[in-house]
């Protein structure tokens, strides 16, 4: 019995198969109650053929629910068969104007509200009163014209009574039914929402601990790369090192898609905004896609408006994931042709600006249909399954830069012709940190290039580079057109590539002219042995204006660089200053020593919390630098015991955490720890430099 009773009205079955089978033993006692009434009231054997018949048709459509699983249609045909058939020939049979089967109609009522829904539950309704109504009006004229008494043979108890009862403990069972259906569904619920709560912090938990495990490494890879780039190093030892620093960029940027993926469920993201370079974020995204397209068909050109403000104030990790992701779709899909990477700026305000960029392709496009859904997760371009899967990817890289760019108060759309290319288009509203240009070039007055390309996209964009910078610039297609513009004295450069200097000049007189040979290279081009200048393509305002930054310094410094000597960039060099690093990773220790000796720091290195207290009660420092998440004593603590001491210097210290925790709140977090900034793993050089210019004093600074 508890078996059957558990099978049919268990917690574990279904709603609807529930609230069927009580209106189904509630259907049998009406019958068996009709029956007995029918027995008391006398009546002939017609009214027991119908109600046994219609029992023997409800039976059947029980079974076929059973059977079937389909308890809604198979309540509905019930209702129809007692509604419309059964109970309205049954009540003529009785023959009285107020008769026990009228009465019964409302077990069927009750039928179609428990178990039906939508349009068949208004449906039934609608059949109820229709003969429920009928049959009264009907009998009480058949009544009348037979000459009858109205209310001839009235039983209360059996015509009101027994079918009230049975209605009313109906409706109670039913009640009962589904309150404790909707108790259990709320204890359910609440138990997945627990679970779901833990499983959302034990992803949390695991992002992070990915997150700071990929980072650690990461970071001592490219800040040694760091280290060996701001040495002097051959010309083919540093682009390989750019190479791998690259391809760390590339890893790190695949795991902030993830990690953003994963803090995105309502596609809105936390932006972290603070002062970054414009320029050197460009130039490292640049380098990165110039690296991705080595030894592929694809030409890549980049046209940067110089008159950017150089510090912005935003969030420059999801940017760089913009730029990126847009760049990689490009790369991906594009087998032959170009990439054109335009950045410029429009709305210029005050203290705003928004930076406006279009990535242009000679791509496999997009057809018209697909894309409204481009920007979904997980969408794709290519045709069809086989197609996508050759296509390297998760299809998550448009779907968060859409949702960053939201955050951010921008937009992203797209053109596109099918099998000609695409342009992606996106705003960027940024705040001006320094109204400083990206790429200014202080005697632009006084120069003047000559380039000499066959590649006419290339001309144009360097010409408009130039132009923008207010140089004075033309093109030549060959010797002669060269010859005739290098004899008006006018020009200073010619940028030229290697096949054009071989191929249809006269050298020896090109080398003896008046004028300085700047060779126009791909980034994996072979190192040459002569000692000429050159530029690595894509040619762009930011390596033209350093270019001629590190000629002026040449010139003043009346150096002339021999074979594969290299001018380095502008260092942040300090005077009498020490730095505390504290690290409990060796090799990342060791790696931030080393670039903070490099500025000329007095670097002083701690392993541990405690370790740190010791030197800084026995020592003074001008700036330190604290891993977060170190065993024992974690960088918070470490930072609250160093503002306890009571040296004067240690309440006031720049203190700068060290950390691979990038999730989202994970900065704010720290600021609001104590920490006066945040410098994220892998250390970027420039980020450094930039922090011990801001927190050291300028007389610290050379």
């Amino acid at each position: 019995m508890q078996g059957f009773l558990n099978k049919w009205f268990g917690d574990d079955s279904p709603r609807e198969m529930i609230n069927f089978n009580i209106g189904m033993v509630f259907i049998s006692l009406s019958y068996v109650a009709a029956l007995a009434s029918g027995l008391y009231l006398g009546l002939d054997r017609s009214f027991y053929y119908i109600t046994g018949i219609g029992m023997i048709l409800v039976a059947f459509f029980v079974g076929y629910a059973a059977q079937s699983g389909r308890y809604q249609l198979a309540a509905f045909c019930i209702v129809l068969l007692l509604d419309v058939i059964i109970y309205p020939i049954a009540y003529f049979l009785d023959g009285r104007l107020l008769s026990f089967m009228l009465f019964y109609f409302f077990v069927v009522f009750l039928l179609g509200t428990f178990v039906l829904e939508g349009r068949m539950r208004i449906t039934s309704f609608f059949i109820f009163l229709i003969f429920w109504m009928g049959s009264l009006v009907n009998m009480h004229y058949y009544i009348a014209s037979a000459g009858r008494p109205p209310f001839d043979g009235l039983a209360p108890i059996v015509d009101v009574v027994i079918p009230l009862i049975i209605c009313i403990v109906y409706s109670v069972t039913s009640m009962i039914a589904s309150a404790r259906y909707y108790r259990l569904e709320s204890e359910n619920a609440e138990k997945e929402r627990h679970k779901a709560d833990e499983m959302e912090r034990a992803k949390d938990i695991f992002l992070m601990n990915m997150s700071h495990e990929i980072r650690t490494p990461m970071n001592a890879i490219m800040s040694a790369g760091e280290i060996m780039l701001s040495r002097d190093i051959s010309e083919d030892t540093r682009r390989n090192v750019h190479h791998i620093m690259n391809a760390c960029k590339a890893l790190i940027s695949t795991l902030d898609d993830l990690l953003a993926f994963s803090k995105s469920e309502d596609r809105v993201l936390v932006i972290q905004e603070s002062e970054y370079d414009l320029g050197s974020l460009i130039d490292d995204i640049i380098n990165i896609i110039s690296v991705r397209l080595m030894g592929s068909d694809v030409k890549f050109y980049a046209y940067i408006d110089p008159y950017i403000p150089r510090r912005l104030f935003g969030d420059a990790v999801r940017i760089r994931q913009v730029f990126i992701n847009i760049l990689n779709n490009a790369v991906k899909y594009t087998k032959e042709g170009h990439i054109l990477l335009r950045v410029v700026m429009s709305e210029v305000k005050a203290d705003r600006m928004v930076m406006h960029v279009d990535v242009e392709d000679t791509g496999i496009g997009i057809k018209e249909e697909m894309i409204p859904t481009l920007f979904d997760d997980f969408a794709r371009v290519a045709d069809d399954m086989n197609e996508s899967l050759k296509v390297e990817g998760s299809g998550l890289g448009l779907s968060i830069t859409k949702s960053i760019l939201s955050s951010c108060g921008g937009d992203i759309s797209v053109t596109s012709e099918y099998n000609k290319g695409s342009v992606f288009s996106f705003d960027i509203p940024q705040r001006i940190s320094d109204v400083g240009s990206l790429a200014k070039v202080g005697r632009a007055k006084e120069l003047g290039v000559i380039v000499c390309d066959d590649d006419e996209k290339m001309i144009a964009v360097l010409l408009d580079t130039l132009k923008a910078m207010r140089i004075k610039c033309i093109s030549v297609k060959d010797s002669v057109e060269m010859d005739a513009a290098i004899a008006e004295g006018l020009y200073t450069h010619l940028f030229i590539t290697p096949e054009c200097l071989m191929g249809s000049c006269d050298l020896p007189a090109l080398m003896s002219a008046n004028i300085t040979i700047v060779m126009m290279k791909n980034v994996d081009d072979p190192e040459e042995e002569m000692g000429e200048a050159r530029l690595i393509k894509p040619i762009n305002c930011l390596n033209i204006a350093q270019f001629f930054e590190n000629e002026e310094q040449k010139e003043k410094s009346s150096l002339t660089p021999g074979a594969g000597e290299m001018i380095k960039p502008e260092r942040v060099i300090v005077s009498k200053a020490r730095a505390m690093v504290i690290e409990d990773n060796i090799t990342n220790m060791m790696v931030a020593e080393r670039l903070l000796d490099g500025m000329g720091f007095d670097v002083s290195t701690a392993n541990s919390g405690l370790t740190a207290l010791s030197l800084a009660k026995v020592m003074s420092f001008d700036i330190i630098f604290i891993d977060y998440m170190m065993a024992g004593m974690n960088g918070i603590d470490t930072l609250r015991e160093i503002r306890r001491l009571k040296n004067e210097w240690a309440k006031n210290v720049p203190c700068i955490v060290l950390t691979a925790d990038t999730h989202e709140g994970a900065k704010q977090t720290l600021i609001n720890a104590g920490f006066d900034d945040y410098l994220a793993k892998p250390i970027n050089l420039a980020e450094m430099e930039y922090m011990v210019k801001k927190y050291l004093p300028e007389e610290k600074l050379v």
